[in-house]
């Protein structure tokens, strides 16, 4: 069974069986061949030698249908845990010939058949069910054809070398637990600026005229000035330790699940592990380095 990221069909790797059909086919040319010997008749051989010829000519074209076809490991991206991996596979012929009913799957049974032009090119995903975090190595794939007859089925046997990362599955965190789980007004500080009103103060020596509130002035309750402040968020920071009770792996899924929000409500957010800090930032590569973070915790060498 070959092993690499590109593939190619040869001889040594490809095997070839009658089907049923060529079986029952087999046992009724022997019938025949018994009924033309007993009964000396000319017809009956011709029909005999000429449907054993069509099922050795078979043997030839379903054997070189399947030889020739590279296929190689496509772009294909991580999921989380859980979810379907879709790995893409480019085909080519090394041949420069059609090859048709050419069917890769995980099993014999499950199957995806395609037709493959020379001139053109085919990338074909076949979906792989995945369990847990970390990298995933890709099972081996069957490649299979009965074309033209049905008689008889070629099919090898190969696998990608390369493995696929796949991250935690992720679960929203318990209410109860130790993280914080403020509001935006709730996570920010004041600083003193000049965007929203915040209040009045006495007036003091230096202040700028424009900023007396010459309404308690005319009302003759003294004179005040206007205190502006600006809010300034506080860093979002995800903590292994808001989470400390919990499973490895519980909170692997919970980090995983708020960093995925955080991300998509376009907020920055920083990551703290045992073993690692990834600032704060913002942006899909933060969120792909966060999540390489938590895919691959506890499996450092």
């Amino acid at each position: 069974m070959p092993v690499s990221d590109s593939v190619a069909l040869e001889q040594r790797s490809t095997y070839i069986l009658p089907t049923k059909a060529g079986l029952f086919l087999s046992g009724v040319l022997l019938l025949m061949m018994i009924g033309a010997t007993n009964y000396q008749n000319n017809l009956a051989f011709m029909l005999t030698f000429l449907t054993a010829s069509i099922g050795i000519v078979s043997i030839i074209f379903t054997f070189k249908n399947l030889q020739g076809l590279r296929f190689q490991k496509g772009q294909t991206d991580s999921v989380c845990a859980g979810e379907k991996l879709h790995l893409k596979i480019n085909v080519e012929s090394q041949v420069k010939q059609t090859h048709l009913a050419i069917g890769i799957g995980l099993s014999k049974e499950d199957l995806y058949y395609f037709d493959f032009s020379p001139n053109s090119s085919n990338q074909i995903e076949i979906a792989i069910p995945t369990r847990k975090r970390g990298w995933l190595e890709l099972p081996r794939l069957n490649a299979t054809t009965q074309f033209p007859f049905g008689l008889l089925r070629a099919w090898a046997w190969f696998k990608f070398s390369s493995p696929v990362l796949i991250y935690p599955q992720p679960i929203c965190p318990p209410s109860e637990s130790g993280a914080s789980q403020t509001s935006d007004e709730e996570n920010a500080e004041l600083d003193r600026g000049q965007e929203e009103l915040y209040g009045l103060k006495n007036y003091q020596q230096g202040d700028p005229i424009s900023r007396i509130d010459w309404k308690a002035v005319a009302r003759e309750k003294g004179i005040f000035t206007k205190d502006f402040v600006d809010y300034q968020s506080k860093d979002t920071i995800f903590s292994w330790n808001d989470y400390s009770g919990y499973p490895q792996e519980s909170i692997l899924s919970y980090l995983c699940y708020l960093v995925i929000e955080a991300s998509q409500d376009h907020k920055e957010f920083a990551l703290e592990l045992p073993s690692q800090t990834i600032t704060n930032n913002s942006g899909d590569a933060h969120l792909r380095k966060c999540l390489i973070a938590l895919a691959t915790f506890g499996t450092e060498t």
